[in-house]
């Protein structure tokens, strides 16, 4: 019985952290195969379903590398939106132009994370403002781009992401892009992001440079923004100049809902995965209850409230301590 009792005390510290992540998630699994259980019948039905899923992963991957450093992304919607239309506009038939497409997607996430974050980091401008100024910014240069959904997708690049084979491409995608920041993760800068999240003035007196490792932390969010646009691109086989809105806020609550705190400096990439997982199964699970979908946005809020509510008793519990 004590055994059982300090189980979990024995879990190594991150685990321990997020072990309701785990089980949540876990639970949810269940419940998606539990009322579609024609998932594993049909490859395709899988590869489509991890499609769904992976996009809003990626943006809670996002989401989660501006929030380590303490801030927020509140252009994370239209630069989203901005994603899906230079993957339309630049990418081209054939092998070349599909890595054109690609190489162009990414490199114009990770132009945004870097504008951004060198606002942010050298001007020292609060994050929630900046972000939300570049929100107008990149919508208005979605538009620009391409003013009405359309462009181009090579077919080949949809086919791979949404047809059959051993594993799933998108999800593939989300556990290398996951491995390759775990690999990050142990390096100086990657310690820095917590560390600077944690506390930035002991950071600075550390001899952390706190505006670089808030810069790679912006840079390295856009990379990740330009992956979640091009497998939405992949998905709808198109751009759309609107089409990221709702990523936005749904990126803040998988990262809430995966054990990220808003307070900078605590949670894992792998617990907002989990997260994402969670907020797109409850929003499969209330539409196969036939759940009226104006409550199925009451019942998604409630739920982020619960969440957040949860993190602040534990942090108002250790004495004010980061939970």
């Amino acid at each position: 019985m004590m055994e059982n009792r300090h189980m979990a005390v024995r879990l190594p510290g991150q685990t321990r952290k997020i072990l309701s992540v785990y089980i949540t998630f876990l639970v949810f699994l269940i419940a998606t195969v539990a009322v579609d259980p024609q998932i594993f019948s049909s490859g395709n039905r899988l590869w489509a379903l991890s499609l769904q899923y992976a996009p809003l992963m990626l943006c809670a991957m996002s989401q989660t590398a501006c929030m380590l450093v303490g801030g927020i992304n509140l252009a994370l919607g239209t630069a989203m939106s901005l994603m899906t239309t230079v993957c339309a506009v630049t990418m081209g038939p054939g092998a070349l132009g599909m890595a054109q497409g690609i190489v162009c997607t990414i490199g114009a996430g990770a132009l945004v994370g870097l504008i951004m974050g060198a606002v942010v980091a050298y001007c020292r401008l609060p994050d929630i403002i900046v972000t939300l100024a570049f929100s107008y910014i990149w919508k208005g240069v979605a538009l620009i781009v391409l003013p009405t959904p359309g462009g181009y997708v090579n077919p080949e690049f949809s086919g791979f992401l949404s047809k059959g084979g051993l594993f799933p491409p998108a999800i593939a995608i989300v556990v290398l892009t996951l491995v390759l920041w775990k690999l990050f993760k142990t390096t100086r800068t990657g310690l820095s992001i917590y560390a600077v999240g944690g506390n930035p003035r002991a950071a600075y007196e550390s001899g952390l440079n706190v505006q670089r490792t808030k810069l790679i932390a912006y840079l390295i969010s856009g990379i990740f923004l330009g992956i979640a646009g091009l497998l939405l691109a992949g998905q709808i086989s198109s751009g759309d100049p609107t089409i990221g809105t709702s990523y936005q806020m749904n990126s803040v609550a998988a990262a809430v809902l995966g054990g990220v705190s808003f307070l900078g400096g605590v949670g894992q990439m792998k617990g907002a995965v989990m997260g994402a997982f969670i907020f797109t199964a409850l929003v499969n699970l209330l539409f196969f209850s036939g759940m009226n979908a104006f409550w199925q946005y009451v019942v998604q809020g409630l739920i982020l409230i619960a969440a957040l509510g949860i993190k602040a008793i534990g942090y108002y519990r250790k004495g004010g301590d980061r939970a």
